[in-house]
Order: structure tokens, then C-alpha cells, then sequence
């Protein structure tokens, strides 16, 4: 039993000891010393890369300002493009559209048959031009007769001369009283009539400006029947003609041409390099190519979220009406 026994240990032990023996006898060869560059081949293994050894922690915080400086040297010229770019961009003419300063639509404060218009299309108006009459005459029927009513004067200068009387009896009964010639009841009697003169005087004087103040209420009527112009400007369109009935409806339309107005869009990166009373070249897209000075009047305080843009607008005299409304145009921005 115990002769199997070591049979088996020494058949299990044989492949170690062919091992031990091949390493005895092949030892110098296998461990000879070979270059990083040249590392040992084994069949099956791939070879191992050499390793350098890493630098010192002091060599690395040496090396880490250079490296900053070459990021920033490679940065610098980026910046500097970007800025020149965005001042080439403030430079480029920017689009913009000529309109009037107001565009006013002419109706009527009141009801009425139209009766004469005094103007046509393209025709100059100033402010205060009657433009519209309206069929008045009712109105003015209603005028002559709170003119007249105001002016009728006879009723006061009868009460007038009541009073006159009143007080005239009031102080002889007074002086009768007195001389215990009258009695106390004659002269309450004078007193009364006198207080009542003077009332009645107060009344007419309170009618009368009433009078007056119906006579400008007619007045003010009539003159809503007469239709002027609030700007003055070119007339745009006439809507409605002469014995047709206007209620809401638009008769005339007025556009105000001095000043014109220039508007635009600017980047939102642009946003505070344009301030107000600041001078631009405005360039019409007309033949002739006319160049005229603009002001910047407005420019908007909010940012449009959808397109990144923001509204400027430039103000263009226009005095005799040389610049028409309407045109599409170029803006640059004139140096300070």
C-alpha cells in the first residue's frame, strides 16, 4: 500500500522536477540582460512597451507656465481677430426703411353728412388747414339763437331799475320810521319789495350767463361739424367723398414727412455702442445717390428673444418734403 502510494507522488512530481532540471540547465541564456529597446521575445506574449520614468513633482510645476503661455499666445490672436471682426461689423452699412414720423387717420367726432372736403390726395396741408365740413346747419341755426338769448338785456336793466326804486323807497320809509311818521309795517313792506328787486335782478344775470354758456356750447358744436388737420404733412389717401355719411368711418389719411423717421435693427452685441444724439450717414436707394445726416432719437431697451436684435430709430429732416416716405435705405454710423 504504501509502495502505490509513493508511486503516485512521484508521477504527480515528475513535470516540477523536468521544470527544475531545464531551468538548471538553461539559466544563463534566458536571463541574460537586454536593452529597453530591445525587449525579450516570447512566443504567444506580446512584447513590453519600455516605460520612462515619470518626472519629479518639482519638473512638472516647472513645466506648467509654458504651457499656460503657449494656450494664451495661441488665444491672443483669436481675440483679436474677434474683435476686429466685430468692429469691421459695426462699420458694414446696416439696412434700414424710411417712414413718416406719424401717419394720422382723419375721422369725425360726430354723426353727419359729408359736405365739402377741401383737399385731394398729395395735396400739402398745415395744421389747422380745414379739411372737412360737414352739413350744419342746424348748428349753426342753434348758434344764432343762444347768440341772441346771450345778448338780450332788457330783462336786467328792468330789474336794474327795480332795484334802483326798491332801495330808493326802503331809505324813505326808513327816514318816516324814524320820525315815527310811518308805521313798522309800511316799512318792512319797503324792505321786502327791495330784497326781492335785487333777487330778481340776481336771476336775470344768472340766466343770461347761462346764455352765454349755451352759446358756447353750440359753438362748440358747430365747430365739430368742421373737421382740420392736426399735423402738418402730405395728405395719403382720400377715403369718402362728399354727401356720403360718416360715423367711424376714415375720411382722410395725413402723414407728418418733417421729421422722417429711420428705423433699423442692430445685433444685440451691438447693444450700447450706439447712444442717443449719435450721427449716421443715410444712403437712399433712389438714383442720385442721395446722402443725408441723421440723429438717433430712440433705441429700444429690451432685447428681442427670437431674432437677438434690438430696434434703433434715427430721426431725418425733411423740411421740404424732398425725401419721400417709404424707401428702403443703408445706415452708417458716422466716428464720434
Amino acid at each position: 500500500m504504501e509502495e502505490r502510494n509513493s508511486h503516485t507522488l512521484l508521477r504527480r512530481m515528475a513535470p516540477v522536477l523536468v521544470a527544475v532540471a531545464a531551468i538548471a540547465l538553461l539559466g544563463p541564456s534566458l536571463f541574460t540582460e537586454r536593452s529597453a529597446a530591445d525587449p525579450p521575445s516570447v512566443p504567444g506574449v506580446a512584447p513590453i512597451a519600455a516605460v520612462t520614468p515619470s518626472p519629479a513633482p518639482l519638473e512638472i510645476a516647472a513645466h506648467e507656465p509654458m504651457r499656460s503661455r503657449a494656450i494664451e499666445s495661441l488665444e491672443s490672436p483669436a481675440r483679436t481677430a474677434g474683435s476686429e471682426g466685430a468692429r469691421a461689423d459695426s462699420a458694414q452699412p446696416i439696412d434700414c426703411l424710411i417712414e413718416p414720423a406719424q401717419v394720422v387717420d382723419i375721422g369725425s367726432a360726430v354723426i353727419g353728412l359729408i359736405e365739402k372736403i377741401h383737399v385731394e390726395r398729395a395735396d400739402t396741408v398745415t395744421r389747422g388747414d380745414v379739411l372737412v365740413e360737414l352739413e350744419s346747419g342746424a348748428e349753426r341755426a342753434a348758434v344764432a339763437l343762444s347768440r341772441a338769448r346771450a345778448a338780450m338785456d332788457g330783462a336786467e336793466r328792468a330789474r336794474e331799475a327795480n332795484v334802483r326804486l326798491g332801495v330808493h323807497r326802503e331809505a324813505r320809509s326808513r327816514r318816516l320810521f324814524e320820525k315815527q311818521a310811518l308805521s313798522l309795517d309800511l316799512r318792512e313792506e319797503s324792505e321786502t319789495a327791495a330784497e326781492l328787486a335785487r333777487l330778481e335782478l340776481q336771476q336775470v344775470r344768472e340766466d343770461r350767463r347761462l346764455a352765454s354758456l349755451q352759446l358756447d356750447q353750440t359753438e362748440e358744436l358747430l365747430r365739430r361739424r368742421t373737421i382740420e388737420s392736426p399735423v402738418d404733412g402730405v395728405v395719403v389717401d382720400r377715403l369718402m367723398a362728399p354727401g356720403e355719411r360718416v360715423d367711424e368711418e376714415v375720411i382722410l389719411r395725413v402723414a407728418q414727412l418733417d421729421p422722417l423717421f429711420v428705423e433699423l435693427t442692430l445685433p444685440a452685441e451691438r447693444f450700447g455702442s450706439v447712444r442717443r444724439d449719435t450721427k449716421a450717414a443715410v444712403e437712399l436707394e433712389m438714383p442720385g445717390d442721395q446722402v443725408y445726416v441723421a440723429s438717433v432719437t430712440r433705441m429700444d431697451r429690451v432685447i428681442d428673444p427670437a431674432s437677438g436684435t434690438f430696434g434703433v430709430r434715427l430721426e431725418l429732416p425733411n423740411p421740404d418734403y424732398a425725401i419721400p416716405s417709404g424707401l428702403h435705405c443703408r445706415v452708417r454710423f458716422l466716428e464720434p
